[in-house]
């Protein structure tokens, strides 16, 4: 890669600009997953941490109704699961909660966010919307649909909001008026969970979709400018491997460049922005993302790079 080696040294600022844009994006598509991922944990882990498949109320169109507005009685053996948005207050503080009520659990646990916003420990008593409830543990215990969770015996949450039903049977059963959701398909009975994850997978498509356009662009442009001069090398007796190799190597070499600088500082960046938004580091996700403009990238600097393989020297140096 001796041709390439030489521009990238005598065109030295032309390349670190390549590099900062494709660095650029990474670090935006970085950003982008780890808060995707942050706003998944955010609506669903509480609901991913359930045991199994879930039964819930037949809708009026014969799919599963939410979580939330499903309404199933409680079936003697099949543990049951009743879910409610209300407000845990302790004094003048208060807080929203999702409450879970379960009817195999026989402790209060608070979760350590909205333990220390209403100032509460094990042993404090406080109020759940009409039940006064003593926390008998603090542990993450999940979110859902965006709020912190406190989870309880079921009785306990029958009393706290009023309802004699639970929300959902957590069994594989066939239980008449109910619809089976399996373990993996948990997050679509989330209220609202499908339009923003399609929202924020359709966006990291486009981000990914435009910057390997805009890397492409790149090399393309380059590659223009750069067929002259390899026409002289070509008429010299350099083989059309060569050429390509030596494009090639050059785009791989800026891809890098530019790929692991945006992984880094976009790294560094969700870890800081991690205290204020929820956002959370999903490498697998990352690392397919950043994948997929390696390889549109390059697929775009071979693209551009077939002009090279194909030039006529004579046809090139006379233009």
């Amino acid at each position: 890669m001796y041709i390439g080696w030489r521009e990238i040294r005598d065109a030295e600022g032309r390349f670190v600009l390549i590099t900062g844009v494709i660095a650029l994006l990474t670090l935006m598509v970085v950003m982008l997953s780890a808060l995707a991922a942050g706003l998944d944990a955010e609506s669903t882990s509480a609901v991913r941490a359930l045991p199994g498949d879930v039964r819930t109320q037949t809708a009026a169109d014969g799919s599963a109704s939410s979580l939330t507005d499903s309404r199933v009685d409680p079936v003697p053996g099949v543990p049951s699961l009743g879910i409610a948005t209300t407000r845990v207050t302790e004094g003048a503080r208060a807080a929203t909660v999702s409450a879970f009520g379960f009817s195999d659990v026989t402790a209060v646990t608070v979760d350590p966010e909205t333990a220390a916003t209403l100032g509460l420990s094990v042993g404090s008593t406080v109020t759940v919307g009409t039940e006064q409830i003593r926390v008998d543990a603090i542990a993450d215990v999940g979110k859902y649909a965006h709020t912190p969770v406190v989870r309880m015996p079921l009785s306990v949450w029958q009393r706290a909001t009023g309802r004699d039903a639970a929300s959902a049977l957590l069994t594989d059963r066939d239980v008449p008026g109910t619809v089976l959701t399996a373990h993996a398909d948990l997050p679509s009975l989330v209220p609202g969970y499908q339009s923003e994850h399609s929202s924020l997978l359709l966006i990291q498509v486009l981000l990914v979709g435009i910057s390997a356009v805009v890397v492409g662009g790149f090399f393309a442009v380059w590659t223009g400018h750069r067929v002259r001069s390899l026409a002289v090398v070509r008429a010299m007796g350099a083989g059309r491997r060569y050429l390509l190799r030596d494009g090639l190597g050059q785009a791989v070499v800026v891809l890098a460049a530019g790929l692991a600088v945006g992984l880094i500082v976009g790294g560094l960046g969700a870890w800081l922005a991690s205290s204020r938004v929820p956002i959370a580091l999903a490498p697998t996700t990352t690392a397919v993302l950043v994948s997929a403009i390696a390889v549109l990238g390059l697929a775009g600097a071979g693209v551009a790079l077939r002009p090279l393989v194909r030039v006529d020297p004579l046809t090139a140096l006379n233009r």
